[in-house]
């Protein structure tokens, strides 16, 4: 890093630690850090980069004295972990189609929700056009509509796999099908 580089940094940092702290313009940049407890930004900036270099290179890194190691580092997660059985190709069971022919034959409907009250999900089973069994679950209020909509899918193919025969769940979140296709995708509810 560049000293022009630290300079602008310690200058940007230094209007904020004078918003902190309240005290004069004539305190040094360094009191100011030292009543805050905070490190200079651009020593920051190359710890931060540090972090994300160790991970990546999959090498050793140290910072001043301290020595960051690869095997300290979660590794990010690529993908389905669990290998479907080779008759269930994921492709096969999920249909796109808009206009479906509703044969009054057990189905399972989902959705998720969000209000001001909170994320909602639920699902209901159907047959011959009534329904006859249903589940909702409230999510914490910093859930997404997709999270939601993702639960009660997995909820539904939970309830799905206990009535032991075919049955189709329907579902209005394409993007929660397209998640569920994408063998690499790293939302963890649809792993």
């Amino acid at each position: 890093m560049t000293s022009r580089l630290q300079k602008k940094l310690d200058s940007i940092q230094r209007l904020f630690l004078l918003y902190i702290t309240g005290v004069y313009r004539t305190a040094l940049t360094a009191a100011h850090q030292l009543v805050t407890g905070l490190q200079p930004f651009h020593l920051h900036i190359q710890q931060e980069a540090t972090y994300a270099r160790v991970p990546r290179a999959r090498s050793s890194s140290n910072f001043f004295t301290v020595l960051f190691s690869p095997t300290d580092c979660e590794i990010k997660s690529s993908g389905i972990h669990i290998q479907p059985p080779p008759y269930f190709l994921l492709h096969n069971q999920i249909l796109f189609a808009e206009n479906h022919i509703d044969s009054g034959a057990k189905a399972i409907n989902t959705d998720g929700s969000k209000t001001d009250e909170g994320t909602d999900s639920a699902y209901c089973i159907l047959e011959n056009y009534g329904i006859i069994a249903s589940w909702q679950g409230k999510l914490d209020r910093s859930n997404s509509v997709f999270q939601a909509e993702i639960f009660a899918i997995r909820m539904a193919i939970e309830a799905a796999s206990s009535l032991h025969r075919p049955i189709k769940i329907w579902t209005e979140s394409l993007s929660s099908l397209m998640a569920i296709l994408n063998p690499k995708s790293h939302h963890t509810m649809v792993r």
